[in-house]
C-alpha cells in the first residue's frame, strides 16, 4: 500500500473540514447594502472601503483556506483509487 493511499481517509476529512470552513468564511464575508443606497445612490462603486480589523482576517483567512483547499484537493487527485 503506498503512503498516500494510507492518508487517503484523513485527507477526505481535512478535505470536508477545510470545505465547510470556506463555506462559513466566505458567508461571513456577505454584505448588506451600503449606506449610500438609502438615499437613492448607488451602492456599487460609490464608496470605497478598506477592510480593517477582524474584516481583513477573515479576508486572509478564506484566502488561506481556499489555498488550502485547493492544495489537498489536487493532492487527493493524485491518489490512485
Amino acid at each position: 500500500m503506498n503512503t498516500l493511499q494510507a492518508w487517503a481517509p484523513a485527507l477526505r476529512v481535512i478535505q470536508i473540514i477545510l470545505s465547510v470552513a470556506v463555506i462559513l468564511f466566505i458567508l461571513l464575508q456577505a454584505r448588506s447594502a451600503g449606506l449610500g443606497s438609502i438615499f437613492g445612490g448607488s451602492s456599487a462603486g460609490s464608496v470605497f472601503k478598506t477592510r480593517r480589523g477582524v474584516e481583513r482576517l477573515i479576508f486572509n483567512l478564506t484566502i488561506v483556506f481556499v489555498a488550502l483547499f485547493a492544495l489537498v484537493s489536487v493532492i487527493m487527485m493524485l491518489i490512485p483509487v
